[in-house]
C-alpha cells in the first residue's frame, strides 16, 4: 500500500472501511468520520482518500485473496490505516509510544524468550520497541513467536511470512494474527473459513456456503446502518451459530440491542462475546457500562477489573473503575486507579477531573485515618 505519513487530518476526507471493527459498529465509525468533517463511504473509489482495516477478522475473499476494497485501494494508491491507528486519531486509544510498560527483561521472562532474542526481534521489526520499552501487543507477539519456535518453525520463516502477509495487509503485527505450524515447518494463517498460507491462499477446507461469513457480517452491518434492527439481529445470530468462536458478531449485536433499549438481550449478547473471547477488552468494558446504567455497580466493577486484567493500559476502563470505587467509598482503591489513569493521560479534560477526584479521595483517606 502507499507509504504516506498519515495523521488525524486524514479523517476529514473520504474514508472507507473494510474488515470487522473491534472497537465499534460500522455505523458508529461512520458517525465519527462525519463529526470530524469527513465523508464515510461503503465503497472504495478513486476519490477515496483513506481505507481503514478492522482488527477483527481479515478482509478476504473466499479464495483467500485480499478483499475487493483492499485490492482497489492498492490499485488506486490509496493509503491504508489500521483500526488501532484510527482509535488513536479519535482519542480512544493510548498511542503506542505511551502504551509501553515492559522492559526487555520483563518481556523475556513473560514470553520465555531470551533477552537477546527479544532485542533481535525488535531489530527485525517483529516487536515494536520504544526507548527500551514494550507494550501488551508486543507480549502477545513474543508469546506467539515462542510457541512457533517450540513447534519447530524457523525464525527466518516467521520473518519471511510476516513480510509476505504485509504485502496485502499493511502494518500487520503478530498480535493481530494467529499463525500455526504447517507441514514441513511452514506457516499457516488462521482465517474464518479455514487456514491460508502466507500469501493468502487457502490450504484447508473453505466454507462453501452461499454466503461467506464476511459477506453475512457486511450484510448485518448494512442492515443495522439502515435501521433494520430485526434483520441485523437475525444475521448476527446466524453468524453466532456459524462460528461460536468469533466474538465480533455477538459484540455488535449487544451494542445494537443496547442502543435499541433491549438491555436484557444486549447483556446476553455481550456475555456471549466475552465467553467467545475472554480477552476481548471492549466487550468487557461495554458490558460494565451496561450494568452500571442499570445500577448493578458491583457487577460493573468486576467487569472493569477483568477489562484491566486483559488490557492493563485501557485508560477508559481505568477511569470508570476509579469512579465506581469512589462512588462506593473505596477511596484507597479509587486513588490507586486515579493515579494509574493520570500516568497515561495528564493533559486532557478527563485528566483534570481525575486530579480533582484523586485529591478528594486522598482527603477522605486522611479523614478516616484521623478519626
Amino acid at each position: 500500500m502507499t507509504a504516506i505519513e498519515l495523521d488525524s487530518s486524514a479523517l476529514t476526507r473520504s474514508v472507507a472501511f473494510t474488515g470487522r471493527l473491534a472497537c465499534m459498529t460500522r455505523a458508529e465509525a461512520f458517525e465519527v468520520v462525519r463529526q470530524r468533517g469527513g465523508t464515510p463511504s461503503q465503497t472504495v473509489t478513486k476519490g477515496t482518500k483513506l481505507l481503514i482495516v478492522g482488527e477483527l477478522g481479515w478482509p478476504l475473499l473466499d479464495d483467500g485473496r485480499p478483499s475487493n476494497k483492499l485490492s482497489r485501494a492498492s490499485a488506486f494508491g490509496i493509503p491504508v490505516a489500521s483500526e488501532r491507528r484510527f482509535l488513536e486519531w479519535i482519542g480512544k486509544a493510548v498511542p503506542d509510544d505511551v502504551n509501553k510498560t515492559y522492559s526487555v527483561n520483563q518481556l523475556a521472562a513473560l514470553s520465555k524468550l531470551s533477552g537477546d532474542l527479544i532485542l533481535k526481534l525488535a531489530q527485525l521489526g517483529l516487536l515494536d520497541e520504544r526507548s527500551g520499552r514494550f507494550g501488551f501487543r508486543d507480549l502477545a507477539s513474543a508469546r506467539q513467536i515462542a510457541k512457533l519456535l517450540a513447534d519447530g518453525v524457523r525464525l527466518s520463516e516467521i520473518i519471511h511470512a510476516v513480510g509476505q502477509i504485509r504485502k496485502w495487509l499493511p502494518d500487520v503485527g503478530l498480535a493481530n494474527v494467529r499463525l500455526h505450524a504447517g507441514p514441513h515447518y511452514s506457516l499457516e494463517v488462521e482465517q474464518p473459513g479455514g487456514r491460508t498460507d502466507k500469501n493468502g491462499q487457502f490450504v484447508l477446507a473453505v466454507d462453501t456456503s452461499r454466503h461467506s461469513l464476511d459477506d453475512l457480517f457486511e450484510q448485518a452491518q448494512s442492515a443495522e446502518e439502515a435501521g433494520d434492527i430485526a434483520e441485523a439481529a437475525r444475521l448476527y445470530r446466524t453468524l453466532m451459530k456459524s462460528d461460536p468462536t468469533d466474538a465480533s458478531a455477538p459484540f455488535n449485536l449487544g451494542n445494537m440491542l443496547r442502543a435499541d433499549g433491549r438491555n436484557v438481550e444486549a447483556e446476553a449478547a455481550l456475555r456471549t462475546a466475552t465467553h467467545a473471547d475472554p480477552k476481548f477488552s471492549d466487550a468487557w468494558y461495554n458490558l460494565s457500562d451496561l450494568l452500571d446504567e442499570q445500577g448493578r455497580t458491583e457487577a460493573a466493577i468486576e467487569c472493569l477489573r477483568t477489562t484491566l486484567r486483559v488490557a492493563p493500559d485501557y485508560a477508559d476502563a481505568m477511569f470508570n473503575l476509579a469512579l465506581l470505587l469512589q462512588r462506593t467509598n473505596r477511596y484507597a482503591e479509587a486513588a490507586d486507579c486515579w493515579r494509574r489513569y493520570l500516568a497515561t493521560d495528564c493533559q486532557s479534560e478527563w485528566a483534570k477531573r481525575a486530579r480533582r477526584s484523586l485529591k478528594f479521595c486522598e482527603m477522605q483517606i486522611n479523614l478516616i485515618a484521623s478519626a
